[in-house]
């Protein structure tokens, strides 16, 4: 587990430099250390969309990684299992029972990553990297010959259960619910111009009780969140847009009679809507 204390301390070392202590220390706090790892030595920079880690040597001779000097730059977490990747080649490399096959390796490290089997203190990845590390998997997976596919098929079923899993995931995120065009009609969105703006100290949080006038529909009173954005007298004479047709709801001591459209922007800002040129009161949106 990475602790807010830790990820101060990697970042101190980082803002001195001191990049192999920091590695050293990640090392011995998730214990991914290994007798025949003898150290770290640097390569050439990485672009931030890549990670480029290599574990190299031999047991008799020790085995070393090599990591780019900007290797502090990547997220914690990843860059933790990256390592963790890495020192599964040192363990593949050392001792009686070692991996000679390329796919076997790769399948043993991947695989790794996403069940932490071998190192339980290596933090969890996001679900985004779950999903890349966990299909590389699979890749070195499928390039096995039959009888070692036979060896690893149970726990290759369990990766396929997890990335199924989170794809389950994303399609709910993403399967918003649609609306008919006749459910969009009942929405009554018109442009208004304010006339008044005073400030609502009854609200729950700081706002104004604007006046807007709509035209053929006359004026109607809001409260708008907009304070932190928009002074009262810069608010007088612009033109917005609103739902006038919502049932009118009580902020405070107001009974509100539309509802202002903005966009979030900034620290959940709202900037308003409006339209790109001057239009009549009451003209409505479509």
């Amino acid at each position: 587990m990475i602790t807010e204390k830790f990820k101060e301390r990697i970042n101190y070392l980082k803002n001195n430099h001191l990049i192999i202590e920091a590695l050293y220390e990640i090392l011995d706090e998730l214990k991914l250390k290994h007798s025949a790892f003898t150290g770290f030595t640097f390569r050439e920079e990485i672009d931030p969309k890549s990670f480029l880690l290599t574990a190299e040597g031999e047991e008799k001779n020790g085995i070393t990684i090599r990591v780019p000097r900007n290797i502090l730059d990547f997220d914690l977490v990843l860059l933790s299992n990256v390592l963790m990747h890495e020192m599964m080649h040192v363990f593949q490399r050392s001792g009686e029972n070692q991996v000679e096959t390329r796919e076997e390796r790769e399948w043993q490290a991947y695989t790794e990553m996403i069940f932490h089997k071998r190192f339980p203190n290596v933090p969890t990845l996001t679900n985004f990297y779950l999903k890349q590390f966990g299909e590389k998997a699979l890749t070195y997976y499928e390039r096995m010959p039959d009888e070692m596919k036979i060896k690893y098929s149970s726990e290759k079923n369990e990766l396929i259960q997890i990335l199924q899993s989170i794809h389950e995931k994303e399609n709910q995120k993403q399967n918003t619910e649609t609306i008919s065009w006749q459910d969009f009609e009942k929405i009554d969105i018109r442009v208004g111009t304010i006339v008044k703006a005073d400030d609502f100290p009854k609200a729950k949080n700081p706002a104004y009780i604007l006046e807007i006038d709509f035209g053929p529909l006359g004026i109607k009173k809001s409260s708008a969140q907009i304070t932190s954005l928009y002074s009262k007298e810069e608010l007088i004479g612009k033109q917005i847009i609103s739902i006038v047709n919502f049932p009118k709801k009580q902020i405070a001591n107001l009974m509100s009679e539309c509802l202002v459209m903005g966009v979030y922007g900034n620290n959940s800002d709202v900037i308003l809507l409006n339209p790109e040129r001057k239009v009549e009161n009451g003209s409505k949106i479509g």
